[in-house]
């Protein structure tokens, strides 16, 4: 008989966030919080940096490499992804645009995007778009939604992407993966997918939604120290793909690694150059953001420890007690209501006047109530982030203040 894992200890994740004392921060798809785990392995790497335990500077910079890598083996545990289809990038932007710019694209091909995502994800394109004359076409919201329907009209047999948000940023509307990367491999289209708002609130299994590149900056819901983020590349689609920078570590490493080839006094530029087929060759290729990356592992693996689907769970249960309480203060939702179309995000609205909205999230912050006002094409409002980091109270003082704030003016 299978055992069900205990329940986490809430309290004591809580605890491992020190920048809630002070104030009630429902704020991460701004923002996050870094948990300590976070910033003590990043002391701990500014601690080796500092005295370099190994007197063979070589051999240090390898170590470094390692413990950089700790990033990939976290995130691919949380995606149910293999290691070397996880390559490490600044951030979202950082990866939309390698995708984008690896993607051939002629005139004669058009990309499927949405008007309610974030300019992000539409800036790399509008640019393909005008180096390459490939028809942009942007699926329309219908009152605040975007309907899985309206994607599979827009895709046709010239269609060489997808690129989508998994949640959308000003509505908190998750979108249906599973059907969207079914509609993707029907056509033969690359899916491209914009996770930020999904990964380390919602699960996310690339067994299971078929994407080609995910692509997920770590300062938001994954709760990392900025500059450091993830892009995964399913290993059937790395030659759809080209790498767009070439550095000497997307190389196939030589013979005994890097240090004995340094080593070597027979060494030639006018070599032969086989870089890596992984995910990692569309990284730089040099030194990166060791410090972010050290930072991203710890906070992967705290959400590891914790479990995706514990995470969703408690996530789902606060997010309910606020659609709840704001209702009960006739608060309007402008995110969906509907269970399978629910994330992290909850926006609402006092009476749809942003003036009005304005002045309620200044009076929040001013509190040290965390919240923000976003819109994309209208449809947004006042943004809420329930994230598992949060408790019952964070949720009621959030309720009871926007009320007192609103009753204002």
């Amino acid at each position: 008989m299978e055992v069900s894992p205990a329940p986490p200890d809430w309290a004591a994740v809580r605890a491992s966030f020190p920048g809630l004392a002070d104030k009630v921060f429902m704020d991460a798809a701004c923002v996050s919080l870094a948990p300590a785990q976070a910033r003590d392995a990043i002391r701990d790497f500014l601690d080796r940096i500092v005295s370099m335990p190994s007197v063979d500077a070589t051999e240090h910079h390898i170590l470094l490499d390692a413990g950089r890598r700790r990033a990939a083996k976290e995130a691919a545990a949380l995606l149910g992804a293999s290691e070397d289809e996880i390559a490490l990038v600044e951030s979202t932007t950082h990866g939309l645009a390698l995708t984008a710019n690896g993607l051939d694209v002629t005139g004669d091909d058009n990309v499927v995007l949405c008007d309610l995502d974030f300019i992000g994800v539409s800036t790399p394109w509008a640019v393909r778009s005008k180096e390459t004359g490939c028809d942009l076409r942007f699926v329309r919201n219908r009152e605040g939604r975007i309907e899985t329907a309206d994607i599979a009209k827009a895709i046709d047999g010239r269609t060489k992407a997808i690129v989508l948000s998994s949640v959308l940023w000003s509505s908190g509307q998750r979108l249906d993966l599973e059907a969207i990367s079914a509609m993707a491999a029907a056509s033969g289209a690359a899916l491209v997918l914009d996770v930020i708002h999904q990964l380390g609130a919602l699960p996310l299994d690339v067994r299971v939604v078929a994407a080609d590149a995910v692509v997920c900056g770590g300062h938001k819901w994954l709760n990392a120290p900025f500059g450091c983020g993830i892009l995964y590349v399913r290993k059937s689609s790395f030659a759809k793909f080209r790498p767009s920078l070439w550095g000497y570590l997307n190389l196939e490493p030589p013979e005994g690694g890097w240090g004995v080839y340094f080593a070597s006094p027979d060494i030639s530029l006018m070599r032969r150059y086989d870089f890596v087929n992984e995910a990692r060759r569309m990284e730089t290729g040099g030194t990166a953001n060791y410090p972010g990356a050290y930072g991203l592992a710890a906070s992967l693996a705290l959400i590891n420890a914790t479990g995706p689907r514990a995470i969703e769970a408690r996530i789902r249960s606060l997010s309910t007690r606020l659609i709840e309480g704001l209702d009960a203060e006739s608060f309007r939702l402008v995110s969906p209501r509907a269970e399978k179309e629910r994330s992290g995000i909850v926006v609402f609205t006092a009476s749809g006047d942003a003036a009005l909205d304005g002045r309620i999230v200044a009076r929040l912050r001013q509190r040290r109530v965390c919240i923000s006002q976003r819109y994309t094409n209208r449809v947004g409002g006042l943004r809420a982030s329930v994230h598992f980091f949060n408790d019952e109270a964070d949720v009621d003082a959030l309720v009871r203040e926007a009320a007192r704030a609103r009753a204002e003016g």
